[in-house]
C-alpha cells in the first residue's frame, strides 16, 4: 500500500463512553489534579489501544496490567495493556498539541512495545499515532514511529517476547504475592475517605467473648455451628493464642471440608505464619463491553494438606455495582496443556437475568504442576496459570 502522508497511517478511532467512565472512576480516586489527569489520559489510552487490538481479532486482559491496579496507578505512571500470551503494551497518551510523546522511566523496560495515542477530547477522538518495539529516550518522537500496521505485524509474528510466568502458589503461603492480588476484603469493601472525628471506635474483644466463641468450635457441635464459629475467631481473634490453638484443633477433628477451609483461612487472618493457615487473595477483572465497564472478583484460596499438596477454591463475585453474576459467565479450570478439567456457569433467571452472587469450585492439583484458570463471558476470555 502507498501511503501520501504520515497522516495516511494513523488510525483515528471514538473515545468509547465506557472508556471516559472508567477513565473518570480512576481519576477520582486520586487526591492531587495533575495525578488524576495523568491517571484519566493513561487509562483513555489503554483503553483505546485495548478496543483497537479486540476489533482486529488480537486477545488483551485488561485488567492484568498495573494500569488497573490502584496502587500503582498512585505511585507510578503507567499505560500498561497485556496481550494475552505476548507480554505488556505501553500505552502512551500525547495532547494534540504536544511535539513528542513522554515516556516516564519506570516504563522503559518489561514492555514488549509502544503505541503512541493522541487524545482530543474535544473532538471525542483518539487517534493511535504509531508504534516503537523500544525507547532509548524519554522522549518519543512521532517521526521516529512505525505504523500501526507495523504493530499488527509485530503482534502476529511467533517470535519470543516476554513470557507471563505462573504465579506460583508455594510463595503466596509465605505471604509473598504478586501485583494485582489484593486481600479480598480490600478489593470488595474498601475502606472509605472520610473524617475521622467522631467515629466510633470498636472495644477490644475480651478474652471471655472469644472463649464463648471457641466453646461453640468442639466436636459436640453441629459441622454448621463449628464453621460459623471458625469465621468468628477470624474476625475477633488475632493475636490471641487461644484463638490460634482452638483453629488449629478445629483443622484436625473436623469432619466437612467447609469446616475445615474456613478454619484454615481464619487462621489465615490471625496468624499467617502459622504453617496451617489458609491464604485468601482476589483481583478484580475486566470483561471490557461485556459487562458494560463493571468488572468481576476472581477469588482464589490456598489450603496446606497433610500430604504436602495445596487445595485451592476458586469463587467469582460481582463487585461495585454489579450486583449479580452475568447470565453465562462461565468459570474454567484447565490443565496446563489445556484439557479442560472442572467448569461453572453463572445460572440466569425466566426472564434471562442473572441470579447468582457466586459461583465456585474446589480441587486439589498434583504437587509441583501448573493449571490454568479462564473467566469466559461471549468472546471474552480471561486466562490466568498458577503453580503448585
Amino acid at each position: 500500500m502507498i501511503y501520501e502522508s504520515e497522516t495516511d497511517l494513523w488510525v483515528p478511532l471514538p473515545i468509547t463512553g465506557d472508556a471516559k467512565r472508567l477513565a473518570r472512576q480512576f481519576a477520582n480516586d486520586i487526591p492531587n489534579p495533575q495525578k488524576a489527569e495523568q491517571v484519566y489520559l493513561n487509562t483513555l489510552a489503554v483503553c483505546t489501544v485495548n478496543n483497537y487490538l479486540r476489533i482486529v481479532g488480537i486477545p488483551t486482559n485488561l485488567s492484568a496490567g498495573d494500569s488497573w491496579n490502584p496502587a500503582a496507578r498512585l505511585l507510578a505512571n503507567v499505560a500498561d495493556l497485556e496481550v494475552t500470551g505476548l507480554g505488556f503494551l505501553e500505552c502512551r497518551p500525547m495532547q494534540k498539541s504536544a511535539s513528542f510523546c513522554y515516556v516516564p522511566p519506570e516504563v522503559q523496560d518489561e514492555r514488549i512495545g509502544y503505541v503512541v495515542v493522541q487524545i482530543d477530547e474535544e473532538a471525542g477522538e483518539a487517534i493511535l499515532l504509531g508504534f516503537a518495539a523500544t525507547v532509548e529516550s524519554e522522549e518519543l518522537l512521532v517521526k521516529d514511529l512505525g505504523s500501526i500496521d507495523d504493530l499488527l505485524e509485530y503482534l502476529t509474528v511467533p517470535t519470543p517476547q516476554i513470557a507471563k510466568q505462573p504465579i506460583d502458589l508455594n510463595r503466596w503461603l509465605q505471604n509473598i504475592f504478586d501485583a494485582g492480588w489484593e486481600t479480598v476484603e480490600m478489593l470488595l469493601n474498601p475502606p472509605q475517605l472520610g473524617y475521622v472525628r467522631g467515629a466510633a471506635v470498636a472495644e477490644p474483644t475480651t478474652q471471655e467473648a472469644i472463649d464463648s466463641i471457641i466453646s461453640l468450635t468442639k466436636p459436640d457441635r453441629t459441622e454448621e455451628t463449628r464453621t460459623q464459629a471458625a469465621g468468628v475467631l477470624g474476625e475477633i481473634g488475632a493475636g490471641n493464642a487461644n484463638a490460634v490453638n482452638a483453629l488449629v484443633e478445629l483443622l484436625q477433628t473436623a469432619q466437612e471440608r467447609e469446616t475445615r477451609w474456613q478454619a484454615a483461612l481464619s487462621l489465615g487472618k490471625i496468624a499467617p505464619n502459622h504453617p496451617l493457615a489458609g491464604i485468601r487473595r482476589a483481583r478484580a477483572i475486566d470483561l471490557g463491553l461485556e459487562l458494560d465497564g463493571y468488572t468481576v472478583a476472581l477469588i482464589l484460596a490456598i489450603m496446606p494438606q497433610a500430604d504436602g499438596r495445596i487445595g485451592v477454591f476458586l469463587q467469582v463475585e460481582p463487585t461495585g455495582n454489579l450486583e449479580v453474576l452475568p447470565p453465562n459467565l462461565r468459570l474454567k479450570v484447565l490443565s496446563d496443556s489445556g484439557e479442560n478439567r472442572l467448569e461453572v456457569a453463572a445460572r440466569s433467571d425466566e426472564l434471562g437475568r442473572g441470579k447468582d452472587m457466586s459461583i465456585g469450585r474446589r480441587f486439589t492439583p498434583p504437587a509441583g504442576a501448573c493449571f490454568q484458570v479462564q473467566l469466559e463471558l461471549n468472546d471474552v476470555i480471561f486466562t490466568e496459570v498458577f503453580a503448585v
